[in-house]
């Protein structure tokens, strides 16, 4: 039986990490006119670790976003935008300028790679459970074939208990607490 305190308390940290990756997808609401003179577009023109930024997007076969100028985070579509104006609620609340739209693309990456790798987890362990049941249910009634078999079984569940665990990736903060 499950203790139903700590059944609430798994709730409540559930919501606040949704929470924080909602807030991942928003400007910082703690920047300041005064404290940030320079537009952030254009200290990047000159930043020789935009390539840390834009090679990997395009490896990965992607468009880096353009930070042509000033301009706030915006979809590419505009259906975000009118989709929350129909809630009655401001898109990309906060500053609207190109420091606040890198700001959403750092929080967007980062959503974007965690879906990813949820999608490729989910389909590499199907597949693993799908050999594995296969082996199970292959014929070991020969001595080298079993011991090939359970060979398998073992790296095979090796790979997916390997699946089972989760990983954490550090980055230097890039929003700041009121």
């Amino acid at each position: 039986m499950t203790n139903p305190n700590a059944e609430a308390q798994r709730r409540w940290r559930a919501k606040q990490k949704q929470k924080r990756f909602d807030a991942l997808k928003q400007p910082d609401q703690g920047q300041s006119d005064d404290l940030y003179r320079e537009p952030f577009f254009s200290s990047i023109e000159l930043d020789v670790n935009w390539s840390d930024f834009s090679v990997p997007i395009d490896l990965a076969g992607m468009e880096p976003p353009a930070f042509d100028d000033d301009s706030g985070p915006k979809s590419k579509d505009g259906e975000f935008e009118i989709a929350v104006l129909r809630d009655g609620r401001q898109p990309f609340e906060g500053k609207q300028n190109s420091l606040a739209k890198a700001e959403v693309v750092i929080g967007c990456l980062i959503d974007a790679a965690s879906g990813m790798a949820l999608m490729v987890n989910k389909y590499k362990r199907s597949e693993i459970d799908q050999r594995i049941a296969e082996i199970e249910e292959s014929d070991m009634s020969d001595a080298d074939r079993r011991k090939e078999a359970l060979k398998q079984l073992v790296r095979l569940t090796k790979l997916r208990d390997e699946l089972e665990k989760e990983i954490r990736w550090t980055f230097r903060r890039w929003k700041t607490e009121p």
